[in-house]
Parts: structure tokens; C-alpha cells; sequence
């Protein structure tokens, strides 16, 4: 059985590399100009700057990352905001990390010892066997904001603050931020929930999606419900394979618009190849104004009138064109829109 490395401690660290086979606990800021490579569990009481870290137990800082690239073997939790240059992952068992450190290239020891023995502290790898980690195996959690390039986290993932990232390659949990903005595709397994908006420049793959405001990207495809209590904008697809779409204002595509379930819209629902909902169920737009007011703002647009159409008027020849214009020339706000407006007016 190999004999676990003693733990590291120090009040603070500032060097060029860093490297520890064990756990490690710095008791004050870590500033590395280079490489962190940690076999076990870091603890660093306060901030953590370095070019790469290679953490394969679980990360926690009290204060705020600012590092490269940061790969984590169990779980990462930060206290602060997160600022991640490149990648960002959760869930790097320690053959990968190896690997990825070349040092499976290197010469066997003279000892006759494994180069994982070098690398990683042995009860991590008992906590990879049985994927047991304190705070969940791959989680992130993030009191603060994390901006990074590219996110790949094997676990749940949990801000109070904003997300803002290149791209999501994959959450293996559920994805809860204030806020998501992203420059390319979003991969969620389980349920994708910003308490704000969601603006994504890509897919949204997603469990689940609930937005509490405006939803918006490339595409929309999920296994469940999409719903967001403001408008849902997409230049492709909306879809729902098992569920409901529902809309606190209007659902606009510019080319299709399938549900299993409901379709349900405050205001109009605009999809320029179709409007598909389930056989037994329905699309009801205009929900939340007066009838009056239907051919105006409550309208129902595709190339054929859809099945199923229970509220809502039928109009041809609207595009998403035509929502994006309306929007603009809007002068009115709902309850939850003016305390957000006010906050963000404060803030600029």
C-alpha cells in the first residue's frame, strides 16, 4: 500500500512553480508565475494566481482565481469570482492529468514506483474509484461571477453571480447562475436556470431551461420544458422533445417551433417553417392580453395555420423580423422589468 505524503502548510506561497503530492493548505494568498500541481486537496485562504493549476482533489479558495487554465480532479469551490483565462475543468481523473503533464512519457523510477504515485495522493484515487467527494464529485461552486473560455464540468454547477463564457463543452449536472452569456454552444445534462437572462451566440442543449427573463440564442433544444418569463428568441430551432414551451411574452423562430406538450405565449408566437405542438395538446398565445388586442400583439404566425390553435389569432406573413421591430417601439414594462432596469441604471 503506498504511505500517503505528508500535508503542505504555509502562511503564504509566492514562487515560480509549486508542486505537492499531497494535500495542501496555504493560510493567505497563492501566487505562482507558472504551474500548481496539487496530488490532494487544496485549501488556500485567500487569493490564487497562477499560469496553470493541476489540482486532482478538491480546490477551495476563499478569495478570487485568476489563473490560465485550471484543472480539477473533484470539486471546486471558490468564495470569490473566478477568472479563467482558457479552460476550465472539473472531474480530471488522474491518468488524464498525467497525460496532460507528458509525465506517462517519463522514465520509469528507480524505485520501481508508479509515476501516478508521484503525482496524486492515493486516497484521491480511492475517491475517484467510487466517485466520493466532499461538496460532489465535479461540482463547482462559485460565490462570485466565473468568466472563462471554455467550461467542461463533470458535476453541478452553482454562481451567485454571472457566467460568462466562450463556450460550454459539458455540465454533467444542473447549471444555475444570476445570469449566462455565452460566445458559442451551451451543454447542459440536467436543468439550465439563470435568475436573469440567458444570451447565448450558439446552442442551447439543455435537460431543461428556465429563465427568469429573456431568453436568446442560435438554437433551442431540450429533453424537457423551456420556459422563461419574458420573450424566447431564436435565429433556428426551438424544440422540446418530452415538454412544454411557455413564454411570459412572445416565442419567435425563424424557423421552427416543436413542443411535445403545450405552447403557451403571452403574446404572439412566430415561427417562419411551422408551428408544431403534441396531438392531444394545444398552442395558446395571447394569454396574458386582451383580445382586442390579438391581430396586434397576440398573434399566431407560420406558413399554415397550426393544429390545435386554442387562443390567439392566425396571421400570415409575420417573420421574426417583424417581433424584433415591435420590440424596439415597446414602451412598457413588466412588474419584474423595473426593479432590474433601476438596478442596472444604478450600477452604469
Amino acid at each position: 500500500m503506498t504511505t500517503a505524503p505528508a500535508p503542505f502548510l504555509a502562511k503564504k506561497l509566492k514562487r515560480k512553480q509549486f508542486a505537492c503530492t499531497g494535500d495542501a493548505h496555504i493560510q493567505g494568498d497563492l501566487q505562482i508565475t507558472q504551474q500548481v500541481i496539487v496530488g490532494g486537496d487544496l485549501l488556500v485562504d485567500g487569493n490564487l494566481e497562477a499560469e496553470e493549476v493541476f489540482c486532482l482533489g478538491k480546490l477551495t479558495v476563499t478569495g478570487d482565481i485568476h489563473v490560465q487554465s485550471l484543472y480539477v480532479g473533484q470539486a471546486l469551490d471558490c468564495a470569490g469570482d473566478v477568472d479563467v483565462e482558457h479552460m476550465l475543468k472539473t472531474g480530471c481523473n488522474a491518468e488524464w492529468m498525467a497525460r496532460l503533464l507528458e509525465l506517462d512519457q517519463a522514465k520509469p523510477a528507480k524505485d520501481g514506483s508508479s509515476y501516478i504515485d508521484k503525482l496524486v495522493h492515493p486516497s484521491i484515487l480511492k475517491r475517484d474509484a467510487h466517485h466520493e467527494s466532499f461538496g460532489g464529485y465535479g461540482d463547482v461552486q462559485v460565490l462570485g461571477y466565473l468568466a472563462c473560455d471554455v467550461l467542461d464540468c463533470h458535476g453541478n454547477l452553482q454562481l451567485d453571480d454571472v457566467l460568462d463564457v466562450g463556450e460550454i463543452q459539458y455540465v454533467g449536472g444542473h447549471l444555475s447562475a444570476i445570469a449566462v452569456a455565452a460566445d458559442g454552444d451551451i451543454n447542459v445534462k440536467g436543468e439550465l436556470f439563470s435568475e436573469t437572462d440567458i444570451a447565448v451566440h450558439g446552442g442551447i442543449y439543455a435537460g431543461e431551461v428556465i429563465c427568469q427573463g429573456n431568453l436568446q440564442a442560435d438554437s433551442i433544444h431540450t429533453n424537457g420544458d423551456i420556459s422563461a418569463w419574458g420573450t424566447i428568441r431564436a435565429a433556428g430551432q426551438i424544440t422540446s422533445l418530452n415538454g412544454e414551451i411557455h413564454s411570459g411574452r412572445w416565442i419567435a423562430s425563424k424557423t421552427t417551433i416543436y413542443a411535445a406538450k403545450y405552447i403557451k405565449a403571452g403574446e404572439a408566437v412566430v415561427a417562419e417553417k411551422g408551428i408544431t405542438c403534441g396531438a392531444d395538446y394545444g398552442i395558446l398565445a395571447a394569454t396574458t392580453i386582451k383580445r382586442s388586442l390579438w391581430e396586434e400583439r397576440g398573434y399566431v404566425s407560420a406558413p399554415s395555420k397550426p393544429k390545435n390553435l386554442l387562443s390567439g389569432k392566425f396571421v400570415e406573413g409575420k417573420k421574426l423580423k417583424h417581433i424584433d421591430a415591435m420590440e424596439k417601439k415597446r414602451d412598457w414594462e413588466l412588474d419584474w422589468e423595473v426593479p432590474r432596469r433601476l438596478a442596472h441604471e444604478m450600477i452604469n
